[in-house]
């Protein structure tokens, strides 16, 4: 289940130095299988034009800077912003927890357009197929993600490992580096929409 974040910025104005104005203090949510928006709570910091958010291992979103300045300024209406902040997307609520799945075990290295075993831990049974997604470490600043993608690799139908709670699943690695350039990327089992945190494995030939 893909949705998009959309977080810091303004609501007039450009981006470029002193020409946005009217901070975005929330956060929204954008699904595009349905086409809605969800408002998110907001923050009191103003993040504006030079801001960045980038995703944390542990589902969280990281966001920090602020309105962009030649010197450190603590003046006029977006000063200098030092502080940083986490913001917890809806699927990190407790509520969810018996459906989140644990990774167990993972390749280091994953190589492309070859299968590699994972297996996941579950607090209760699944109702489906477990997904598995490789996720970039971009940064995010001047309005977008550079670098950004996320793919989701074919994976098999979760196989009780017996006498566990434990879950054995196979995956294929990215066919191409089309796809997937040789990287870093966080590996995530997602379960009736609630991943995984994330595991740091190496994409490579």
């Amino acid at each position: 289940m893909l949705q998009i974040l959309i977080i810091n910025g303004a609501q007039n104005g450009a981006q470029g130095w002193n020409t946005a104005t009217n901070a975005v203090y929330n956060p929204v949510t954008f699904d595009p299988e349905t086409w809605t928006f969800v408002v998110e709570p907001a923050t009191t910091i103003a993040r504006v034009y030079h801001s960045t958010a980038n995703l944390l291992p542990d589902g969280r979103v990281l966001v920090a800077g602020s309105n962009c300045h030649i010197m450190y300024t603590f003046t006029g209406d977006f000063p200098t912003e030092l502080r940083v902040e986490s913001f917890s997307p809806a699927y990190l609520d407790p509520i969810n927890d018996p459906f989140r799945p644990q990774i167990v075990t993972f390749p280091e290295i994953v190589n492309y357009n070859t299968s590699f075993n994972v297996e996941i831990s579950l607090p209760t049974a699944p109702t489906g197929n477990i997904g598995l997604t490789l996720t970039s470490s971009p940064f995010t600043t001047h309005s977008f993600s550079q670098g950004q993608r996320q793919i989701k690799l074919p994976v098999t139908a979760p196989s009780l490992i017996s006498g566990t709670d434990t879950y054995l699943l196979t995956a294929l690695g990215p066919i191409s580096t089309t796809v997937a350039p040789p990287s870093w990327y966080m590996l995530h089992a997602i379960n009736e929409g609630i991943p995984s945190g994330g595991i740091w494995v190496n994409v490579q030939y």
